[in-house]
This record gives C-alpha cells, sequence and structure tokens, in this order.
C-alpha cells in the first residue's frame, strides 16, 4: 500500500485530502508544517509526500529539499496557491515529482497519485532488472526456457537496436511491460530514460497534454510551461500501454508524432523534434477494434512496424515450473527462508493450472502461498488455498492414492472429495473432519459435483 504525507497548515484542505486518499486505499498520514513533517519522517520513509509551499514553520521547499537529500527514491508533489509560481518553478528544478495548482479537482490530485506509482513501481522495476543482469541471458530471468519464449527472446535481440516502433499484444499479465523494459535495457538507449503511460488511466481531457505538454496559460490552471512525456524519453523510450484504450481523437495526433518525429505542445504553434522510439501494449484485439471503428487502422500498422505476441500461460506451460521456482527462490531470499520449497505433486499441480491471469497470477500466487503455507514444504492445498475462493476454508491433506493430473482446480476438489469418502467407507463425519470443512459445506459440494 502507497505510504503518503499531506502536509498543509489549512487543516479543512489537509483533512479532506487525506480522506480523498485514504477512500482510495492509500496510507495516508497528515502534518500541519514542514516541521512537523520532518518529525512523521523520522518514524519511517513515504513513497510520496504532497505539500503545500507556503506554511510556517518549515515551507514546502524546505520539506521538498529535506526529502530529496535523505530519502531521494519519495516522490515530492508541491501544491501551489496564488503568488507562488515562481517558486513552483524552482520546486521543479530541485526535484519535484509534480505540482498542481489550487484550487484543483479530486480527480486531478488522484491522477498526480497514480503517475507517482507508476513512477516508483517502473524505477523499482528498472533496478531489479539492472541488478539482475549479469549476462544476456540473465537479462531475461523470468520468461522462461520454452521454444515459444527462446523465439521471442531472439526478437528482442534482433530489434533491440533497430529505430522503428513496436507492437506488443497479448493478454493481461503475460509480462508485456516487462518485455517493453528489457528491449529498452538491451538497447544503445539503455542509459537514455524510459517513459511508461497507461492510455486507460489518465483521463481523456488530461491525456494530450500529459503526452504532448502544454504551454504557460494554455487553459485554466496551467501556470507552468511543461514537457510532455514524449520530450521526457528523448533519446530513450515511451511504453504506451493499453494502447487500445486510447481515445480515437488523440489516435490521429499520435500518429502524426510517428509520422513527423515532432510533437506540438498544447497552446503552442511550434513543432518540436523528438526523438523516443514508441513501443506500444495492448490486450485488446486491435484487428477487431479497426473492424468496430475504434481504432485507426493507418496508426494500428505504423506501430506494428515490429510485432511481438506473448502467448499465454497455458500455451507454454512447461515453463511454469522454471518460473514458479524461480518467484519462490526470490521469496526465499526475502524471507531469509533457505527451507522454501515445492513438493513434487505440488509443481505438477501447478503445470496443469489454466492461470487466468498468466505469469503475474503465477507470481503473485507464489507469494501468497508463502504466507499461508503449513510449512516449508508447499502442498497442492497450500496452492489451492490461494489460486481459488471456491476451494476449502483450511487446508487438508491430500489422499496418497491421488496420482492423476486434474485438469482444474474443481476437477482436483471433486477427486478429493471422492478419494476421501472411499478412504472413509462413506463416513461423511470423518470426511468433514479429514477435509477439515462442515457438513452443509460438504453436502453442497457433493451436489455440485454430482457425488453419491
Amino acid at each position: 500500500m502507497m505510504k503518503i504525507l499531506v502536509i498543509d497548515d489549512q487543516i479543512g484542505m489537509r483533512k479532506s485530502l487525506g480522506i480523498l486518499l485514504r477512500k482510495e486505499g492509500f496510507h495516508a498520514e497528515e502534518a500541519e508544517n514542514g516541521k512537523q513533517a520532518i518529525s512523521c519522517f523520522e518514524k519511517g520513509p513515504y513513497d510520496l509526500v504532497i505539500t503545500d509551499m507556503k506554511m510556517s514553520p518549515g515551507t514546502g521547499l524546505d520539506v521538498l529539499y529535506y526529502v530529496k537529500e535523505r530519502y531521494p527514491k519519495t516522490d515530492v508533489i508541491i501544491m501551489t496557491g496564488y503568488g507562488t509560481v515562481d517558486s513552483a518553478v524552482l520546486a521543479m528544478k530541485m526535484g519535484a515529482f509534480d505540482y498542481i495548482s489550487k484550487p484543483f479537482k479530486n480527480e486531478e490530485i488522484l491522477h498526480r497519485v497514480r503517475k507517482s506509482i507508476n513512477h516508483l513501481e517502473t524505477a523499482k522495476e528498472l533496478s531489479s532488472l539492472t541488478n539482475s543482469v549479469t549476462t544476456e541471458r540473465s537479462k531475461f530471468p523470468i520468461l522462461g526456457n520454452s521454444a515459444a519464449i527462446r523465439e521471442i527472446v531472439a526478437i528482442m535481440h534482433r530489434i533491440s537496436n533497430l529505430d522503428m516502433s513496436i507492437l506488443i499484444t497479448g493478454e493481461t499479465g503475460t509480462g508485456k511491460s516487462l518485455i517493453a523494459k528489457t528491449i529498452h535495457s538491451i538497447s544503445t538507449r539503455t542509459d537514455k530514460p524510459f517513459i511508461s503511460v497507461n492510455c486507460a488511466s489518465v483521463p481523456e481531457n488530461l491525456l494530450e497534454s500529459e503526452l504532448f505538454g502544454h504551454e504557460k496559460g494554455a487553459f485554466t490552471g496551467a501556470l507552468l510551461e511543461r514537457k510532455g512525456l514524449f520530450e521526457a524519453a528523448e533519446g530513450g523510450s515511451i511504453l504506451l500501454d493499453e494502447i487500445g484504450s486510447m481515445p480515437f481523437p488523440m489516435q490521429a495526433k499520435l500518429l502524426d508524432v510517428l509520422q513527423d518525429r515532432t510533437v506540438r505542445r498544447i497552446g503552442s504553434n511550434k513543432s518540436k523534434a523528438v526523438n523516443a522510439r514508441v513501443i506500444a501494449a495492448t490486450n485488446t484485439n486491435l484487428v477487431n477494434a479497426i473492424d468496430n471503428g475504434s481504432f485507426r487502422s493507418d496508426l494500428y500498422y505504423r506501430l506494428k512496424v515490429a510485432h511481438i505476441h506473448v502467448p499465454p500461460l497455458r500455451d507454454h506451460s512447461e515453463d511454469i515450473p522454471f518460473l514458479a521456482k524461480h518467484f519462490l527462490e526470490s521469496i526465499r531470499k526475502d524471507l531469509n527462508n533457505t527451507g522454501f520449497q515445492f513438493a513434487p505433486e505440488a509443481l505438477d499441480f501447478l503445470q496443469h493450472y489454466q492461470f487466468p491471469g498468466n505469469v503475474r497470477e503465477l507470481a503473485n500466487a507464489i507469494s501468497g502461498v508463502a504466507a499461508v503455507a503449513a510449512n516449508d514444504i508447499i502442498s497442492v492445498q497450500d496452492l489451492a488455498l490461494v489460486l481459488t475462493s471456491s476451494l476449502f476454508e483450511v487446508p487438508a491433506p491430500i489422499p496418497s492414492e491421488i496420482d492423476t493430473h486434474p485438469n482444474s482446480l474443481e476437477e482436483w476438489e471433486k477427486e478429493l472429495i471422492v478419494e476421501s469418502i472411499k478412504k472413509n467407507a462413506s463416513n461423511l463425519t470423518k470426511v468433514c473432519s479429514e477435509l477439515r470443512i462442515g457438513r452443509t459445506t460438504l453436502w453442497r459440494k457433493m451436489k455440485k459435483y454430482n457425488i453419491q
């Protein structure tokens, strides 16, 4: 959960912003001024600071200087009021992540918070990726070893240094963003910025400014000129995630950028040359989107100069044991627990599960199982508990007689009940005790699977 510190000497603004952030699921704390904020930091760091500019004692600039000196990974958003525009310019030069002018709408501040989340996550992922790189092959540590994945890796090598747009397609959770970051990291652009923007998460009225920037006074609230993400990615790469969600009018403007290699800020009559390699990613079928009129065919072909399709995990299930062990090894290091390992039947079970959430679901499942596993040997039952809420409420022992490979969790659950009934000679009281479920739950599941 993102940890945010709100600093404002106006109690109404401070309290309302804290309530808004907590309502959105963030951990938000409050401070009245810069001096109080420093006391808060002494208890531990924050992911994001949202601070007013004019306060006493301790101004917004004082807070920014303190945070950037001691907690450089913490983002700072400056709230500016009338007469503090010059200070906002200075704050941006000092390393502020963003600014917002008062009064503002809830969606505007939440948009900036989401930008910070994306910025922090990207920085963490890139840091993790960079630390794992010791050889060319080690740059692809979590993709897999199947023929399909080896072909993707080969394509990534071939296109990494070619100056062309790239379209990455695939279901949610297949690793499209990771592939985009990896292409950037192995290219000659690696020492330049990698900027990511989720086209589905930015409000339509803000997307143009976000991508192309704006001039001072271009619209209400544009107190400062701001470069867009294309300019920020100069010399590097920009990932347009969920490109299929981009509003139709914006698609034409993006097409112009791709064709002319220039951007024009909102409110400006001058175009600026940009050199940023565009990588687009989507889980949408863009061909169908073209047919129904929601996506431009000319933009599709301009983006699809190079194309990588990432198959769902179920289509390269031979990678699942490799990936599961990789994720578990990371957890072992984090928890300083070298004992964690999979029972053989647990890996077998994982390989036969469909994983609708793909690699992301697998990674989350391995993280979750570390919290619920009864001991260091991870069992099928441990995995089942984190992969579905429809299974038994409490882990149950797995009968040794089961040696088949169910194709789904429901098949596994049915076999578990049948085997327990056989083992206990149809004594349902003993079955409930062994499976650790109530009689009502057992009857419901027997009816569901037509077990006599």
